[in-house]
């Protein structure tokens, strides 16, 4: 008996958390092109921070100077991430709420891809930028590849842990 209480624990804080993160991708998508909107003509530090300097060379006053519509188009491209984030973030609230909750295995599987493979591709494309750029990978830093993208990642895979690992075996079918 006590195994069915500790199922019905785990799917019920697996369920909870992959429905929180849900929502947290659909908040950032939203605060990210808010914040830019609010702070233009300023910098806008969520879509162009210091990372972004450093890795560029130029200061956003700078790439002003060039081209206002190149700091524009920077930011808008940045927003459209933003876009992509509110998918994924719905596409995450919709499955968690019903059919993980109800402990289905294929709702356990889109989670597990849908949340996966954007962290690896993510990766996988900065560590092309460093080899194409001639940067060593073990330079790699966490928060150098953008304003604390990384650290996030690092949170996700901890709460991907609890929200998706932990309950695995208690799923039907």
């Amino acid at each position: 008996m006590p195994q069915i209480t500790n199922t019905k624990d785990r799917l019920k804080i697996g369920w909870k958390l992959m429905v929180a993160f849900g929502a947290h991708w659909c908040l950032l998508a939203i605060l990210m092109p808010l914040s830019s909107y609010l702070s233009l003509p300023n910098q806008p530090a969520a879509t162009f921070g210091m990372a972004d300097e450093k890795f560029t060379g130029f200061s956003w006053s700078q790439i002003n100077s060039v081209s206002p519509n190149l700091g524009l188009w920077i930011v808008l491209t940045k927003i459209s991430m933003s876009a992509m984030m509110m998918g994924l973030g719905i596409l995450i609230l919709t499955i968690a709420y019903r059919p993980y909750r109800q402990g289905e295995r294929w709702a356990w599987r889109a989670l597990l891809a849908s949340t996966l493979i954007p962290i690896f591709v993510y990766y996988g494309f900065i560590c092309a930028i460093h080899i194409s750029h001639r940067i060593p990978i073990w330079t790699f830093r966490p928060g150098s590849s953008g304003v604390m993208a990384d650290l996030v990642n690092v949170f996700v895979l901890t709460w991907l842990y609890f929200g998706l690992w932990y309950p695995r075996k208690h799923l039907t079918v």
